[in-house]
């Protein structure tokens, strides 16, 4: 009872949020984003309970949301005519070939739900860091818990709560409700962005084009293992890839609109993981020299916008909540490393060393050379602006990472990179619908009825 009704106000939060953008108007898009912006949501309204020092029971969480659930949809007869129109206007029809992907894809994320739901927490990170913090606060009441203060514990807790709090605010608010690893949320979320991307898949090609990448991903090896192992990497994936498909669309049509969807996804990102903020900076950039040709302030405001509501969410964790809250923070200054760091050998062996795990097929099957394959095809028969700009993204935020490998001390090529590229598999799923030769949609044949034959 408790869990449903926590998921209920977690919906209503985010099909609040999702109906006051505008753009979203598909019936699988309206419900998926509306799962994944309640839990962001959410997962703040906690965090501010903390702040203000109140107790975190039970109680609380379900007050807390359920204000937030108020606030937003304040217009309850409002409330009730969206979420019926968003039921009976612009329906996704499903055909009888659809069915076949369904069921594929249902069977795995089926899977993926129950795993997450009745397989106790198993990596040591999040056992000796998020879930442990999210156990602790709920015996005592806040997240900063006796164990922060306890320092022959404190070497042996993992930095994960360190990173930003979304997985561990989440793990809270789902233990709260009762259940017993509380990590179901991370089987939700993986069916919601799924259904997602079909959706948007299918708005420029034929769904079972669609059907099929979508199953690609789905089956990537290592990639599938973290939609049910508590980790901060494929949420973050997750947000990062949504907040993206926005923003490229909002670059393309200037549609102001795309850009609320935007931000908020990428600031749920940054929410998930810290150093996200480092990826956001020339996003932000290319939003400002591509607004700026106009010469206009008011044109240029969306940069600042875009970049200032991520980097509100870092500050409230990593400066706020950092220095006026927890006892005792890692020092950032001896996180950062600006000697000697561009060395030949140093970023020969950080290059071969993201190459052979981005490219390795024992971790993520034939997705990325797939991308990669369709890219070049379309690259020589279309020579289109937009094929080229697929490349350029993945392009840009590869070579973030080869900038921050070697600067900060804490990454490392077989963890936080190996994680990291769920971020490129995610984005690479939503950007399939972008390669021109893929839009030529297939005429199936129809089936004549009785009456006409």
């Amino acid at each position: 009872m408790i869990f449903t009704t926590i998921f209920l106000l977690q919906f209503l939060i985010g099909f609040g949020l999702v109906d006051r953008f505008g753009v979203i108007n598909k019936l699988g898009q309206k419900i998926s984003l509306s799962i994944l912006l309640g839990f962001f949501v959410s997962s703040v309204a906690v965090f501010a309970l903390e702040l203000l020092h109140i107790k975190l029971t039970t109680f609380s969480i379900l007050s807390v949301l359920a204000l937030a659930a108020l606030i937003i949809n304040f217009n309850l007869p409002h409330l009730l005519n969206r979420l019926l129109g968003a039921f009976t206007e612009n329906r996704d029809t499903v055909q009888v070939y659809e069915l076949v992907f369904f069921l594929a894809a249902g069977y795995l994320l089926f899977y993926s739900v129950w795993r997450s739901y009745s397989i106790p927490v198993t990596p040591y990170d999040s056992i000796v860091g998020i879930d442990l913090v999210a156990k602790q606060a709920i015996k005592e009441g806040h997240i900063v818990s006796s164990i922060f203060y306890r320092p022959e514990f404190r070497p042996y807790l993992s930095t994960q709560p360190y990173y930003a709090p979304f997985t561990m605010l989440m793990q809270v608010i789902y233990r709260f409700a009762g259940l017993p690893f509380g990590q179901l949320w991370l089987g939700i979320l993986t069916v919601s962005f799924f259904v997602f991307a079909y959706s948007k898949l299918c708005e420029k090609i034929h769904p079972v084009i669609a059907g099929f990448f979508v199953l690609l991903f789905i089956t990537v090896p290592e990639m599938y293992a973290y939609t049910f192992l508590l980790q901060t990497d494929f949420s973050n994936a997750v947000f990062f890839s949504v907040g993206m498909i926005f923003t490229i669309e909002f670059l393309e049509s200037k549609n102001i609109r795309y850009l609320f969807p935007a931000a908020v996804f990428m600031a749920a990102a940054c929410w998930s993981r810290t150093e996200t903020i480092i990826l956001v900076i020339p996003v932000a950039s290319i939003i400002l020299v591509r607004l700026s040709s106009g010469r206009s302030f008011k044109l240029i405001l969306p940069a600042f916008f875009y970049f200032g509501f991520c980097a509100l969410f870092n500050v409230l964790w990593n400066v706020i909540f950092f220095k006026l809250y927890f006892p005792v923070v890692p020092e950032v200054k001896d996180q950062i490393n600006w000697k000697g760091v561009y060395s030949w050998e140093k970023s020969s062996e950080i290059l071969n060393g993201m190459n052979a795990f981005f490219f390795n097929a024992n971790y993520w099957g034939y997705s990325i050379h797939i991308f990669l394959t369709l890219w070049l095809i379309n690259m020589i028969f279309s020579r289109s602006k937009k094929v080229m700009s697929n490349l350029a993204w993945i392009a840009l935020f590869y070579l973030c990472f080869f900038v921050m490998l070697h600067h900060f001390t804490l990454m490392n090529i077989e963890y936080t990179f190996r994680r990291a590229v769920m971020k490129f598999l995610l984005l690479m799923c939503l950007l399939m619908s972008r390669f021109p030769l893929l839009q030529r949609r297939i005429a199936l044949p129809k089936i004549k009825s009785t009456n006409e034959s």
